[in-house]
């Protein structure tokens, strides 16, 4: 079982050119990663993009990688879900329409996302203090990386509703982690 001090000497080791680390890093992450990139873009072929830039990043800017940006999973986790929403974004040939998201789970089960995602306990208690709709608002946007438009046709709600939600929840929880 890799551990996250385990990782965290990997990835020294990868900012040396250590090819091995990079491998172990790699059968220790890449199921994970990939999962986090299918949810996002929902194509297996776009998601394996995703993730191959992920590492090739990871291999170019592993010595950019301090403990002050989290664990080592929270970094990775964060690029290759940076990467995955870029190509949605750079697919515009592609137009996605709202019937592309029927699969997000609801409010419900979106929490449970939340929970695989976050390691804080008050982050937590700060997003159930959110009403239930613009909770389910942020988790679209950030956990699923959805663009305001697209989490306004999901909850068929109007686009300045969406926003305030969003800006007035991330506002809460900025209070609420500050405590």
């Amino acid at each position: 079982m890799t551990t996250p001090q385990t990782l965290e000497r990997d990835l020294q080791q990868i900012a040396l050119g250590d090819t091995a680390a990079f491998r172990r890093v790699y059968e220790a992450t890449s199921a994970k990663l990939y999962s986090v990139s299918l949810t996002i873009v929902r194509r297996t072929d776009w998601a394996e993009e995703a993730l191959q830039d992920t590492f090739i990043k990871v291999w170019h800017r592993a010595g950019d990688y301090t403990v002050a940006k989290g664990s080592v999973m929270s970094w990775l986790i964060s690029m290759v879900r940076y990467r995955s929403i870029d190509l949605l974004r750079n697919r515009a040939n592609q137009e996605l329409s709202t019937d592309d998201f029927d699969e997000i789970p609801a409010a419900d089960t979106l929490d449970s996302s939340l929970d695989s995602l976050a390691d804080s306990k008050q982050l937590r208690v700060c997003m159930d203090e959110l009403q239930p709709t613009t909770r389910q608002a942020i988790q679209l946007a950030f956990v699923y990386g959805l663009s305001h438009q697209e989490v306004s046709g999901h909850l068929r709600e109007a686009l300045g509703s969406v926003k305030s939600w969003i800006r007035r929840g991330l506002e809460s929880l900025k209070r609420c982690l500050q405590r």
